[in-house]
């Protein structure tokens, strides 16, 4: 990586654990281990205090990965006073606590956001920046496979290969909105499940339903996406979900078309060819979506742009070392 902050110490405050099973938490590791190729990655977890003082004190930049609220505002607020380069990595929309806070006290911190519209709300202070960056893929294992493999696949996970098939990568969590995964009656139905935040309402809808669920980790994930015909994003609010969901990008480089609400207006800000992506308005459009959708699946990606995620590393590196 060519910066000015590489071989330099970089402090990351986050829930990174080596998993990559929720959304920011994807983000931060897969940046933070791009980043430990060329520079000394330092790590402090977001309720350790004195590790993230010292840490902050001595690195170059801190950058803290966590959900804008009034916690992640005082805990930055106390970083300041440590840090000569703070930055808040916002995958998310700041919650309204956060917005007011910095509105009547703004951070002495510059903010790295997926989305512009997520920090409308938001002014740095006095010499601080507002940046943008992109989520990375990785194209190689999220890659389209030929129909013959597609039917191999649905197969092996007990599907029948003539009859479409509709997915979702996630959390069966309270507000993603995984219950319209019940409308779908002309489909088999898949959803993977990361085991966090579940909703047991969710979970019973989605099993009277007849929806197979898979729970927890799967090594292989990249072949649910590869044998699927439709990926249905049924969350409507950015409350839930990070601005530029992952899942999305996953299924679209594997050549697999998506289904998405027009509620949730950041879909449409994704790099997709025209097509790729349906915006409905309601549940009771989905059997005829899905239709509609299945008929797109591609054996080439989806997606105009995609990045991988040393590259994202190395722009981010670029825009926190820059003055």
């Amino acid at each position: 990586m060519s910066n000015s902050l590489s071989g330099k110490k970089i402090h990351i405050v986050s829930t990174v654990n080596g998993q990559v099973n929720e959304g920011m938490r994807n983000v931060a590791t897969h940046i933070a281990k791009a980043l430990e190729k060329d520079n000394e990655v330092r790590y402090s977890g977001l309720k350790n205090l004195a590790s993230i003082i010292k840490n902050s004190f001595s690195c170059d930049v801190t950058m803290v990965f966590a959900r804008a609220n009034k916690l992640v505002y005082r805990l930055c607020r106390l970083i300041s006073l440590f840090s000569r380069n703070l930055w808040i990595v916002c995958v998310q929309k700041p919650d309204n606590d956060f917005t007011a806070l910095a509105g009547r006290h703004p951070l002495k911190a510059n903010y790295l956001t997926l989305s512009e519209n997520d920090l409308a709300g938001i002014n740095p202070g006095n010499g601080c920046r507002k940046e943008t960056f992109n989520v990375g893929i990785k194209a190689d294992k999220f890659s389209p496979v030929d129909k013959k493999r597609q039917n191999e696949l649905k197969v092996k996970y007990g599907f029948d290969p003539y009859r479409i098939l509709v997915i979702h990568v996630g959390h069966c969590s309270a507000g993603r909105g995984l219950e319209d995964f019940a409308a779908i009656t002309d489909a088999d139905r898949m959803v993977v499940a990361s085991g966090m935040f579940e909703n047991a309402e969710t979970v019973k809808t989605l099993n009277e339903a007849g929806v197979k669920i898979h729970n927890g980790y799967m090594e292989h994930v990249e072949e649910i996406y590869q044998m699927a015909d439709v990926y249905l994003f049924p969350t409507r609010s950015a409350e839930f979900v990070i601005s530029v969901p992952l899942s999305v990008m996953e299924a679209l480089s594997c050549g697999v078309p998506v289904i998405g609400y027009r509620d949730f207006s950041n879909l449409s800000d994704i790099p997709a060819e025209d097509g790729a992506v349906s915006l409905i308005d309601d549940k009771s459009g989905l059997n005829a979506a899905v239709t509609r959708a299945a008929a797109k699946k591609c054996d080439k990606s989806y997606l105009k742009v995609s990045r991988t995620w040393e590259q994202v590393a190395s722009d981010v590196l670029n825009i926190v070392g820059r003055n």
